[in-house]
């Protein structure tokens, strides 16, 4: 019969609770004092009351072991298999060992030869099936806890794989949206000043590869993305000259274990020179500041374009999207006639 690591468990706690039955009808034997005619009598009944417990745990313990899993096969009740056949077997018993044992049990007549046998039956084991099915209503509890607590945890692994595949979506689509952007400056610029065209060229060239190697990077230094953003607006300087101008005031000790989701800040500046008008006599000014507690502030001015390309979806409400994925938080707008502003949160250990 191969048992199970809780059915060997369980058979632990058995053995435990009646070896401690044993130990304590020891105990009250040598209390009472073995031996002496007088407690004599009372020293038997407590002999005989531990062995019909054991007996009681023995034959329960092999019944639900042994029989109830091929019962339950068989698609018997359990009541039937285990309560019913328990009462019967040890009913049976009980009066095998009333006919046959029972002088050396005690010293009265056997006055009804079922009688014992029922009290046996009713009172014996019925304290043994009553504490087998505390021992297992406990296994029971502490299996569901199991359960519930692996549920959770792979409930858990779930979002987390889920909200891995949502970043990694709306991340990938940065890639194709920046490169059709730069592809068609550089169009315009070949035609405008194939020199400028060729300079462009490079640093677009240098800039992807930058970006390259941070792809696989949900979150990166802050530092890096922001060394990777004024590299995109150096780019983009070569591009519109001094349309465009552009400022960084981040104290060096704030770039010390602070990160950013990947592209974030660079996504921004991208935002802000495809929406505005850049010209020399109006030109568009970025500027990329701390603030206390834990904040990267981006501001520009306005000077709308009169007309835009359609917005493919993707900007702000992407980075909005990775920001709630990654930090259960949102990014910060603020929008009025002069100015443009996006606050975004650091990331710290």
């Amino acid at each position: 019969m191969h048992l199970s690591k809780q059915d060997r468990q369980f058979v632990r706690i058995a053995g435990g609770i009646n070896g401690l039955f044993c130990l304590l009808s020891i105990s009250f034997s040598i209390f009472l004092g073995y031996g002496h005619s007088e407690y004599e009598h009372m020293t038997k009944k407590t002999v005989a009351f531990t062995i019909g417990n054991n007996i009681c745990w023995m034959v329960n313990l092999f019944i639900l072991f042994l029989v109830v899993p091929l019962a339950a096969k068989a698609r018997i009740p359990r009541w039937a298999s285990f309560y019913l056949l328990s009462y019967a077997v040890t009913f049976a018993l009980a009066i095998v060992i009333a006919n046959s044992f029972s002088s050396l049990l005690t010293d009265e007549p056997i006055r009804s030869p079922i009688s014992g046998p029922i009290f046996f039956v009713v009172g014996i084991n019925s304290l043994s099936l009553v504490a087998i099915e505390l021992i297992l209503s406990r296994f029971k509890a502490e299996n569901i806890k199991i359960e519930n607590t692996n549920m959770k945890m792979e409930n858990a692994e779930l979002r987390v794989k889920s909200l891995q595949a949502q970043h990694e979506k709306l991340k990938n689509q940065l890639h194709p949206h920046f490169l059709f952007n730069s592809l068609t400056a550089l169009k315009s610029l070949i035609r405008k000043d194939p020199e400028l065209a060729e300079s462009y060229l490079v640093k677009l060239s240098g800039f992807l590869r930058f970006s390259m190697s941070h792809n696989e990077q949900n979150v990166v230094p802050l530092e890096e993305e922001l060394r990777f953003s004024l590299s995109y607006l150096a780019m983009q300087k070569v591009r519109f000259r001094e349309a465009l101008v552009y400022n960084a005031e981040i104290p060096d000790h704030q770039l010390e274990n602070a990160s950013l989701p990947v592209f974030s800040l660079q996504l921004i500046l991208e935002n802000a020179i495809k929406h505005n008008k850049l010209t020399t006599e109006q030109p568009l000014s970025i500027a990329i500041r701390f603030l206390e507690p834990d904040w990267i502030l981006v501001e520009n001015n306005i000077h709308e374009k009169l007309s835009t390309d359609p917005s493919s979806g993707i900007g702000l409400k992407n980075l909005s999207d990775r920001y709630r994925l990654l930090l259960e938080e949102d990014i910060k707008i603020e929008n009025d006639a002069d100015f443009f502003r996006v606050y975004l949160k650091i990331i710290r250990p």
